[in-house]
Order: structure tokens, then sequence, then C-alpha cells
């Protein structure tokens, strides 16, 4: 949903934008299949450079789990 908001030309500052992205990161981050997760990071690493939100720090949390579960990965 995020995308298309910013694919029809919404601004990264927009209220529902933003929203949308923190949703799914929100969403990613209840992925318990670490695969999938993995799979799912470079888009959301890609929103959240884009639309950083009103949080400090979204975007280097999503770095870190991304860094978590390629740890896990080869550890496992």
């Amino acid at each position: 949903m995020a995308d298309a908001r910013l694919g029809n030309g919404e601004p990264t500052g927009h209220p529902e934008v933003e929203g949308a992205v923190d949703r799914a990161h929100h969403q990613w981050q209840f992925v318990q299949e670490p695969a999938r997760a993995h799979a799912l990071a470079p888009m959301l690493i890609d929103l959240r450079g884009r639309v950083p939100g009103r949080r400090p720090g979204a975007l280097e949390a999503v770095r870190r789990r991304v860094e978590l579960l390629r740890a896990t990965a080869q550890a496992g």
C-alpha cells in the first residue's frame, strides 16, 4: 500500500503514506519465518529510506533485525 501511494505521487511526508509505511514495518516485525522476513527486508529498507517516519531510528531498527536474521541463519 505504501509503495502504491508513493507511486501515485503522494508526498513522502503525507500522513497516510507515513501510516502505510509504519503499518508495513509493524507487520514485518511479526513475520516469524526468517527466510520470509529476510525476503521482505529490502522492500522495507527502501520504503524506510524514502519515508523514515516520525520516530527516529526506524530504518536502523530494520537494519538491525536484518543483521540478526543473517546471524541466526549463519549459526543455524
